[in-house]
């Protein structure tokens, strides 16, 4: 999440960036940070969050930031896997499904059982 958080602050500091609607992405991820624990199964990680920025901002957007987080991975932000790339497009078409941005994680969580 921290290396997240650094890769868009980066990218945002370029201005056609800061125009564009990644804005979105990043005020939400640092409003709700807090919301999915830390200990949380990464796969259920990835889900939530995007299925949070699909129902908070766009389904685009959303696809966008986790391209944008396993590409920062493989430029040594963090470990690359791609698996998280399929847990972000569940979590996307999840929120196409729920009524509340709060049911985003424990509908992950049935999806991704510890």
């Amino acid at each position: 999440m921290k290396n997240l958080l650094i890769c868009l602050t980066f990218l945002l500091s370029f201005q056609s960036f800061a125009n564009d609607k990644l804005l979105c992405s990043s005020y939400y991820l640092f409003k709700y940070k807090d919301m999915i624990p830390a200990t949380e199964v990464d796969k259920v990680k990835h889900c939530s969050f995007s299925c949070i920025l699909a129902m908070k901002c766009t389904r685009v957007e959303s696809y966008t930031v986790g391209y944008i987080k396993e590409f920062a991975d493989l430029l040594g932000m963090g470990e690359p896997d791609w698996a998280d790339i399929e847990a972000n497009k569940k979590g996307i078409k999840l929120s196409k499904r729920l009524r509340n941005f709060n049911q985003c994680l424990p509908k992950c969580r049935e999806l991704y059982p510890r």
